[in-house]
């Protein structure tokens, strides 16, 4: 016994209303995702700011110490000038020992910096490539 056409047609209607239930669901949970996927680049928003906040404050502590060294400079300079040559030697050695370490303290927590910086935008780099290429 072969459908009459309402049949088929009737048929499809029901099997269309079942994908468009289906449908309907997963774009239900697309959005979810998205809606995750969202808040997940809001925090990364944030994460990039307060990295841009550190560096910030690490160009801060580069001046304070070009201030320092410069600062240095000029009194060795000075009391060269003035013949206090043997007294600045001895003295000025401890303070040029303080600020050998905190120019050493400073080189290590910037490469550690950059090497951060380098990872961290490489990434964001690589996932801008990823979801365009997606779209």
């Amino acid at each position: 016994m072969s459908k009459t056409i309402q049949q088929k047609m009737h048929g499809h209607h029901r099997r269309w209303q079942g994908e468009l239930a289906i449908w309907r669901f997963d774009n239900d949970e697309w959005r979810k995702e998205m809606r995750t996927a969202s808040a997940a680049l809001d925090d990364m928003r944030d994460m990039l700011r307060d990295a841009l906040d550190a560096l910030d404050a690490h160009a801060g502590v580069v001046w304070e110490e070009e201030q320092r060294i410069h600062a240095h400079e000029l009194s060795l300079c000075q009391e060269s000038r003035e013949g206090q040559r043997k007294k600045t030697d001895k003295r000025w050695a401890a303070v040029h020992r303080r600020l050998t370490v905190q120019h050493e303290r400073l080189a290590v927590a910037h490469a550690r910096i950059k090497q951060h910086h380098h990872r961290v935008i490489a990434e964001v780099g690589r996932l801008l490539e990823r979801v365009r290429a997606a779209m």
